[in-house]
This record gives C-alpha cells, sequence and structure tokens, in this order.
C-alpha cells in the first residue's frame, strides 16, 4: 500500500480527496494530511510518504517551494500538482520539478485517480530500477573484491588506500584476522583445452574462475579459516588466507588441489608463502608464494610447494658432494641395491650435523629427485607425486627425522623409476621430451623429432598423444613458455637473450606470444615477480 500526504489549506478540499482516494480501490492510503507548508515539510522528513500532493497556493510559501525543497534531497518521490490557476509559469516549474501530473481544481475522481495511477507507475519504475542496480552491484562486487586483493598483493596502489576500500566493503569481518598465508596456485595442462570459439573460450574461463572461487571458500571453511581468491591470469589463481596455521594452510592447499582435479579435471601446483602477521607484509608473502609455485618447473607438476623448502635449498644449491650425486645416480638407474647401501653411509654421516645444515642438504636433494620424477617417470610416478615431498619436509622439526623421511622417500622413488624403466615405451616418449626441451632455440618440428626417434611423423603425433595426454604442439608450446618464465626471473638476462632461447627470432613476436599466453608480458611480468 503506498502512502499519500496531501497538503492544501481548505479542509474540505483534503476531506474531499481522502474520500476519493478511499473510493479510488487503488493501492494508496491517505496517510497524513498537511494545512501549510512547514507541517507539509516536518511530515516528509518523520513520515517519508511514498507521494504527495501538493496545492500551489498555501498561506505561508508557495507549493512549488515546498518541491524544490525535496527534490534538493529527494529525486524519486513522485509529486502531484492541485491548483486553481492554470498558469504556464507554473506547469513549467512543476515539469522542472519531475512532477507526475498537473490537476485543476475541481479535479474529477477519474483525473485524480488516472494521476494517482502514474504516481504508482512511477514508483514501481524506480524499484526496478533500484533492483536492477543493486543486482548489478552484486554481480560486479566479486570482480572489485579480487581487483582490491590483486592490488594489495601486487601493490598496485599504496597498501593503506587499498585496506581502507577493503574495511569499508566488509572485506576482512571478525574472522579475517592474522596470521595470514598466500596460496599461488597454477592450473596444469590448461593447453590441452581446445576451445571451438574464442567465446567459448572465454566462458570456460570465467567458469574455470567461478568454480574455483567456491571450492577455495570451501577448502579454507573445511580447515577453519577463510579464504578471498583472485584470478592473476589464465592459468593462475592466488589465494589469502586468514586466521590460518601452518597446518590449516596445508590442508586447504591439499583440499584445493584434490577438488580442482575432480570438478576442474586438470592438475594444479601450490607455492604456501610463510604465515605473516600484519597486512602490509602481504606483497612479501605473495612474492614467496609465486617463487614457491615458480620451482614446479624444476622439480615437478601438481605438487604443493612451501617456499620454506625451496629457500632451505638455496644456500647450498651450488653443488652436491659425491655421495649425494652417487647416490642420485644410482636412483636415476633404478638400483635399489645400491640406493639401499648409500642411504645407510649417508644417514650415519648426516646424524651429527646441524640441524640446519641437515635441512638444506636433504631438501637440496629432494629437490633433485623431483627433477628426475618429472623427466624419467611415466604415469606410474601420479603415487610419488601426491606425496607432496616438499610440504612433509617442511613440517619437519629434527635431524633424525628429516633423515628418516627422505631415505624412505628415496627408496619409494628409485623402485618407481625402475618399474617405470620396464615398461619401456613410456620412456622412449620421455626421451621425446627431453629432445623437445633441448631444442626449444632451434626448429624442433615433428619431422626433426620423427626422424630421431626412428619413426614416422604420423606414427608420433599418434603415439606422443596417446601416451603423454598432449600433441606435440601443445607440449611444446606449455615447454617454450614455463622456460620463458624461469629464464624472464634473471634480472640479467635480456627479453631479446630469453625471446632467442625458446626459439623466437623476433622479440616483438614472442611479446604478444607470451601475453597471449600467460595474460602478461614480459616486461609486466618481471615487474610482478621481480
Amino acid at each position: 500500500m503506498y502512502r499519500l500526504l496531501i497538503v492544501d489549506d481548505e479542509y474540505h478540499i483534503r476531506e474531499g480527496l481522502r474520500l476519493m482516494v478511499a473510493e479510488s480501490g487503488l493501492s494508496v492510503e491517505v496517510s497524513d494530511m498537511a494545512e501549510d507548508g512547514a507541517t507539509a515539510l516536518r511530515l516528509y522528513t518523520e513520515r517519508r510518504p511514498d507521494m504527495i500532493l501538493l496545492d500551489i497556493n498555501l498561506p505561508d510559501m508557495s507549493g512549488l517551494d515546498i518541491a524544490k525543497t525535496i527534490r534538493e534531497k529527494d529525486q524519486q518521490t513522485p509529486l502531484l500538482f492541485l491548483t486553481g490557476y492554470e498558469s504556464m509559469t507554473y506547469i513549467r516549474q512543476a515539469v522542472s520539478l519531475q512532477a507526475v501530473d498537473y490537476l485543476l481544481k475541481p479535479v474529477t475522481s477519474e483525473d485524480f485517480e488516472a494521476a494517482l495511477r502514474r504516481a504508482e507507475d512511477r514508483i514501481a519504475q524506480w524499484r526496478r530500477s533500484e533492483e536492477e542496480a543493486i543486482h548489478r552491484h552484486r554481480s560486479l562486487e566479486p570482480l572489485y573484491r579480487e581487483h582490491l586483493l590483486l592490488d594489495l598483493l601486487q601493490q598496485r596502489r599504496p597498501a593503506a588506500e587499498v585496506v581502507q576500500e577493503m574495511d569499508g566493503l566488509g572485506f576482512f569481518g571478525e574472522t579475517s584476522r592474522p596470521p595470514y598465508t598466500v596460496l599461488c596456485c597454477e592450473l596444469e595442462e590448461a593447453s590441452q583445452q581446445v576451445a571451438s570459439a574464442p567465446n567459448e573460450s572465454q566462458s570456460s574461463a570465467n567458469k574455470s574462475t567461478h568454480v574455483f572461487a567456491e571450492l577455495a571458500w570451501e577448502a579454507a571453511a573445511a580447515a577453519g579459516t577463510k579464504a578471498h581468491g583472485a584470478a592473476v591470469s589464465r592459468d593462475r589463481r592466488v589465494v589469502l588466507l586468514a586466521a590460518a596455521s601452518c597446518r590449516a594452510a596445508e590442508q586447504t592447499a591439499r583440499q584445493i588441489r584434490q577438488a580442482v582435479q575432480e570438478r576442474l579435471s586438470q592438475g594444479m601446483s601450490i607455492g604456501i608463502s610463510r604465515p605473516v602477521q600484519r597486512m602490509e607484509q602481504l606483497p612479501e608473502a605473495y612474492e614467496e608464494a609465486v617463487q614457491a609455485v615458480e620451482h614446479r618447473g624444476w622439480v615437478s607438476y601438481s605438487q604443493i610447494i612451501p617456499f620454506e623448502s625451496i629457500q632451505a635449498a638455496e644456500p647450498n644449491s651450488s653443488h652436491l658432494l659425491e655421495k649425494e650425486l652417487l647416490m642420485i645416480t644410482e636412483i636415476r638407474a633404478g638400483n635399489d641395491a645400491a640406493v639401499h647401501a648409500i642411504l645407510q653411509e649417508w644417514s650415519g654421516q648426516l646424524a651429527g650435523l646441524p640441524v640446519n645444515q641437515v635441512k638444506m642438504i636433504v631438501t637440496q636433494l629432494v629437490l633433485f629427485v623431483m627433477r628426475i620424477v618429472q623427466s624419467d617417470a611415466s604415469e606410474g610416478q601420479t603415487s610419488i607425486q601426491q606425496q607432496d615431498p616438499l610440504l612433509e619436509l617442511s613440517r619437519l622439526r629434527h635431524g633424525p627425522e628429516m633423515i628418516d623421511y627422505v631415505s624412505r622417500y628415496f627408496v619409494r622413488v628409485g623402485r618407481q623409476v625402475r618399474e617405470s624403466r620396464e615398461k619401456g615405451i613410456p620412456r622412449k616418449f620421455q626421451r621425446a621430451k627431453e629432445w623437445i626441451r633441448e631444442h626449444l632455440q632451434e626448429d624442433g618440428g615433428l619431422n626433426r623429432l620423427a626422424a630421431y626417434m626412428n619413426m614416422s611423423p604420423k606414427y608420433l603425433s599418434a603415439r606422443f598423444k596417446q601416451v603423454t595426454g598432449e600433441s606435440f604442439a601443445e607440449y611444446q608450446t606449455r615447454v617454450r613458455f614455463e622456460r620463458a618464465r624461469e629464464l624472464l626471473l634473471d634480472p640479467n638476462r635480456k627479453v631479446a637473450e630469453v625471446a632467442e632461447a625458446v626459439g623466437f627470432a623476433d622479440t616483438n613476436y614472442f611479446s604478444i606470444a607470451f601475453k597471449k599466453h600467460t595474460g602478461l608480458t614480459p616486461t609486466e611480468f618481471r615487474k610482478t615477480f621481480l
């Protein structure tokens, strides 16, 4: 029911209008009546009627002046004018005040009811517009939240300014408290998805982003924390966890990876930053998560990689001791007996070292062995990948438990490599992958690889897709840009040198292709991650 305020200085006119409203059958009721302008403005302020009928000539002020005062703060409430004067000056002023109607006394019930219907239509139209605006705002709010999160993590605007906007949006509620942890999530094998049209590809990407946001929130809730996510590029997502312990962050990462595999049928590598206590530290945490996930190219895919694990390996990454090198050789060969013998001697030697040194050595070895898993193993390696050795190792705090865990891991890897070698055919295609990686700088076409493999190009193409799950072109493209991203992280390399190293003679074309593949130009990539 719409509430009508009637403003007229003549009692019998006010009562007559009230009777007309009651007899009209419309969804309108007279909520208040006023005989002068001061009373009308007071009732408008206190009661906020849905529509107002104004006489122009009042004892203390003009109805037009009342309307102007109302319009200074309210552009929506329908206004109707009732007067005994058919003045063009009055009519023009009424039009300028967005009046619904201008009625002349004495008004008939038919004209009055028609005016009220127009006022009802005006209210309904405005409310529909308001609902549409609210709906648009709600539909855009998730995107706005993503932009705010990226503004903060990538330092695109001053942190204080972004945090203030987040507070205004209610971004950080009561449960969003420190410690904060950043997850950088990289979708694997996105290039295998063939899009029949650009619109379909974009629709698929939008759906993937929406599904990922849902499952990240669900995974965080299950771990007792809260997640805020954003899409950095087509294949990369970032998740900010609030009130997340180290264990909760790891649990969330595991559940996200599992859900992505089940619901999107894609693998995912996840880098985990160290926890931070202040919002101002989040850009640094973001950089740590990015650095961690970028190591997937050096270890293996679909892994959860804590920044702490790659940091532990860096101080000792320039060399390995002779005994460790020999063990890696035996693991690569799948020689179980030799691995057992070396591990026994090696474990005794490590037991006498400080914990920090033990952690550096074993983490470095794990990184090397994971590289072996990536380059040598076939489908049978899946169970090893799911062990998340870097994640497990990052939890350990005592030397003996680190040595014990790594020893058991190396034995499993050695056994898996040996079983993989016995399959024969998949190993041939690992050689094909190695050849592609080694010839990125050259025009390594399918025909050249076929000659190297002693196969016909047609047979090689079909078998490569069957064994690896990717076509030759898809695999070569993916490896090119993975290697390009790794090289771009070296600030001493020029973009032209990187382009040449991955097979692009034209630097401009490389920049265009890199942006199409990653969502960023090489220069933008460096600004973001260096």
